[in-house]
């Protein structure tokens, strides 16, 4: 394993890393900063385009646009153009605006309220082909690392609250509906933690970034297997890149992005259906 910094710029608040495999693109966001990064090819500096209101959660889109959670509501960026356009407001029952977010395979969006600390909140399904938002749990304080994936068979929607642990459930992607929640990383287990961003690997392994620990965790179905120390303390996210999908990478808050080599490989991640 190696691990390796990725050139000399630092992020105020670094989030949601997308690999977008078709234009072999990273993106990420510094919420602070306001602000949507990516990087090329072997670009070691980032392009940037200023967002008109704070980004966190991101989505590559079927068509090479992102969504993106802003303050009032989910809008589609074209980087290329520079342009934002809303694709749906954010339902009142949300009290609030979103954080992070994921596609399932039918295209459509999980997502769910964003709080700094622990407080009322909840994790929703959206339908962009029917501008319809359903609640999927209405006990997630901070929605964070939320993953769609085939474990053991079955359709299982991950989300993280960043005040408890990775809970998993059955869910159904045509409907938005899920099954009773189950925890899947069990933070207590490992002596506390502020779940953050998560990435699948393509054995079905959750790594996890844990902010103030300097510390990135992987579960399975079958609880925690391995701990990768970091040379950050805040990181906020991962995800699979390059192209084979072999390194991950990490984004942080006030420090970088870095690049480990040698943790296996990622996936092709969905992507929402406009």
């Amino acid at each position: 394993m190696n691990i390796t910094r990725v050139g000399d710029f630092t992020t105020v608040w670094g989030e949601s890393l997308v690999w977008d495999e078709q234009r072999q693109r990273l993106y990420f966001v510094d919420t602070l900063s306001s602000t949507i990064h990516w990087l090329d090819d072997s670009a070691t500096r980032p392009s940037s385009l200023a967002t008109p209101q704070m980004p966190s959660g991101m989505v590559a889109t079927s068509d090479g646009r992102l969504v993106v959670t802003f303050d009032d509501g989910l809008y589609v960026v074209d980087t290329d153009a520079g342009t934002f356009t809303l694709l749906s407001a954010y339902p009142e029952r949300i009290g609030g605006r979103c954080n992070d977010m994921v596609a399932d395979f039918d295209g459509n969006l999980i997502t769910g309220k964003l709080n700094l600390g622990p407080a009322e909140g909840s994790s929703w399904w959206y339908q962009p082909s029917t501008d319809t938002w359903k609640m999927l749990d209405d006990d997630i304080s901070n929605t964070n690392g939320p993953t769609v994936a085939v474990l053991d068979a079955k359709m299982t929607l991950i989300i993280g609250d960043s005040s408890k642990h990775y809970f998993a459930y059955d869910y159904e992607p045509a409907t938005g509906t899920v099954g009773p929640r189950r925890v899947f990383g069990d933070v207590d287990a490992l002596g506390g933690g502020i779940p953050d961003g998560a990435t699948l690997d393509c054995d079905d392994g959750l790594w996890c970034a844990f902010p103030g620990r300097g510390q990135l965790v992987r579960f399975t179905t079958n609880g925690h297997d391995r701990t990768v120390y970091l040379p950050c303390k805040n990181p906020t996210d991962v995800t699979f890149g390059g192209p084979n999908l072999d390194r991950l990478y990490v984004v942080a808050i006030e420090d970088g992005l870095y690049v480990i080599d040698g943790l296996g490989s990622g996936r092709v991640e969905p992507r929402a259906k406009l």
